[in-house]
Protein backbone atom coordinates (compact mmCIF):
# COMPACT_ATOMS: atom_id res chain seq x y z
CA UNK A 1 0.00 0.00 0.00
CA UNK A 2 2.59 2.45 0.51
CA UNK A 3 4.23 1.90 -2.82
CA UNK A 4 1.06 2.47 -4.67
CA UNK A 5 0.30 5.82 -2.15
CA UNK A 6 3.70 7.30 -2.87
CA UNK A 7 3.50 6.35 -6.97
CA UNK A 8 -0.25 8.15 -6.56
CA UNK A 9 1.19 11.19 -4.68
CA UNK A 10 4.26 11.26 -6.98
CA UNK A 11 1.94 11.52 -9.87
CA UNK A 12 -0.52 14.35 -8.35
CA UNK A 13 2.79 16.01 -7.46
CA UNK A 14 4.47 15.95 -11.12
CA UNK A 15 0.99 16.48 -12.80
CA UNK A 16 0.23 19.69 -10.56
CA UNK A 17 4.00 20.90 -11.18
CA UNK A 18 3.74 20.44 -14.96
CA UNK A 19 0.30 22.15 -15.37
CA UNK A 20 0.10 24.89 -12.80
CA UNK A 21 4.07 25.72 -12.89
CA UNK A 22 4.26 25.05 -9.01
CA UNK A 23 6.69 22.94 -7.05
CA UNK A 24 5.59 19.53 -6.19
CA UNK A 25 6.57 20.31 -3.06
CA UNK A 26 3.58 21.39 -2.08
CA UNK A 27 1.90 18.25 -2.69
CA UNK A 28 4.29 15.72 -1.57
CA UNK A 29 5.98 17.34 1.60
CA UNK A 30 2.27 16.92 3.05
CA UNK A 31 1.45 14.16 1.31
CA UNK A 32 4.54 12.24 2.17
CA UNK A 33 3.72 13.78 6.15
CA UNK A 34 0.08 12.85 6.83
CA UNK A 35 -0.40 9.74 4.40
CA UNK A 36 2.89 7.99 4.48
CA UNK A 37 4.16 9.32 8.00
CA UNK A 38 7.20 10.73 7.13
CA UNK A 39 8.53 13.20 9.82
CA UNK A 40 8.76 16.94 8.30
CA UNK A 41 12.84 16.65 8.06
CA UNK A 42 12.88 13.47 5.81
CA UNK A 43 9.62 14.63 3.92
CA UNK A 44 11.31 17.96 2.74
CA UNK A 45 14.66 15.98 1.83
CA UNK A 46 12.76 13.21 -0.11
CA UNK A 47 10.73 16.04 -1.85
CA UNK A 48 13.61 18.03 -3.20
CA UNK A 49 15.45 15.30 -4.42
CA UNK A 50 11.82 13.91 -6.50
CA UNK A 51 11.23 17.37 -7.47
CA UNK A 52 14.68 17.18 -9.12
CA UNK A 53 13.28 14.95 -11.76
CA UNK A 54 10.44 16.88 -12.37
CA UNK A 55 12.55 20.11 -12.74
CA UNK A 56 14.69 18.26 -15.25
CA UNK A 57 11.64 17.01 -17.79
CA UNK A 58 9.64 20.70 -17.32
CA UNK A 59 12.88 22.58 -18.06
CA UNK A 60 13.53 19.90 -20.82
CA UNK A 61 10.36 20.78 -22.70
CA UNK A 62 10.18 24.31 -21.81
CA UNK A 63 13.49 24.83 -23.67
CA UNK A 64 12.12 23.39 -26.47
CA UNK A 65 9.04 25.62 -26.63
CA UNK A 66 11.46 28.29 -26.03
CA UNK A 67 9.50 29.72 -22.09
CA UNK A 68 12.44 29.31 -20.56
CA UNK A 69 15.54 32.44 -20.20
CA UNK A 70 18.26 30.50 -19.76
CA UNK A 71 20.79 33.49 -18.55
CA UNK A 72 17.99 33.68 -15.58
CA UNK A 73 17.75 30.19 -15.08
CA UNK A 74 21.60 29.75 -14.74
CA UNK A 75 22.31 32.08 -12.70
CA UNK A 76 18.72 31.13 -9.91
CA UNK A 77 20.71 27.48 -10.53
CA UNK A 78 23.56 28.58 -9.36
CA UNK A 79 22.57 30.66 -6.24
CA UNK A 80 20.60 27.74 -5.45
CA UNK A 81 23.30 25.67 -5.54
CA UNK A 82 25.48 27.69 -3.05
CA UNK A 83 22.48 28.54 -0.70
CA UNK A 84 21.05 25.01 -0.18
CA UNK A 85 24.22 23.67 2.11
CA UNK A 86 23.01 26.22 4.36
CA UNK A 87 19.07 26.23 3.68
CA UNK A 88 19.29 22.47 4.76
CA UNK A 89 21.70 22.72 7.72
CA UNK A 90 19.21 25.51 9.27
CA UNK A 91 16.18 23.26 8.65
CA UNK A 92 18.22 20.49 10.27
CA UNK A 93 18.79 22.87 13.15
CA UNK A 94 15.12 23.16 13.57
CA UNK A 95 12.82 21.23 15.40
CA UNK A 96 10.53 19.42 13.48
CA UNK A 97 7.03 21.20 14.38
CA UNK A 98 8.70 24.70 13.80
CA UNK A 99 10.11 23.55 10.35
CA UNK A 100 6.41 22.32 9.78
CA UNK A 101 4.89 25.48 10.79
CA UNK A 102 7.44 27.62 8.57
CA UNK A 103 6.62 25.26 5.77
CA UNK A 104 2.57 25.69 5.90
CA UNK A 105 3.23 29.97 6.40
CA UNK A 106 5.78 29.61 3.23
CA UNK A 107 2.53 27.47 1.69
CA UNK A 108 0.23 30.23 2.63
CA UNK A 109 2.24 32.87 1.47
CA UNK A 110 2.66 31.16 -2.03
CA UNK A 111 -1.17 30.66 -2.19
CA UNK A 112 -1.92 33.96 -1.41
CA UNK A 113 0.78 35.85 -3.47
CA UNK A 114 -0.50 33.98 -6.31
CA UNK A 115 -4.12 34.21 -5.92
CA UNK A 116 -3.64 37.82 -5.49
CA UNK A 117 -1.75 38.02 -8.67
CA UNK A 118 -4.57 36.12 -10.49
CA UNK A 119 -7.16 38.55 -9.31
CA UNK A 120 -4.94 41.81 -9.84
CA UNK A 121 -4.96 40.01 -13.82
CA UNK A 122 -8.10 39.64 -13.63
CA UNK A 123 -8.51 43.49 -12.67
CA UNK A 124 -6.47 44.60 -15.21
CA UNK A 125 -7.91 42.29 -18.11
CA UNK A 126 -11.33 43.33 -17.14
CA UNK A 127 -10.55 47.50 -17.72
CA UNK A 128 -8.83 46.90 -20.71
CA UNK A 129 -12.25 46.09 -22.41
Amino acid sequence: MTVLAAVAIGFVAGVAAGVAGIGGGVILVPAMVFLLGLDQHTAEGTSLLAIAFSAVAGTRINVRRGTVDLRQSLTLGLAGAVAAPFGAAAALALDARVLGRLFGVLVLYSGLRMGLGLLRRSTDDDHAL
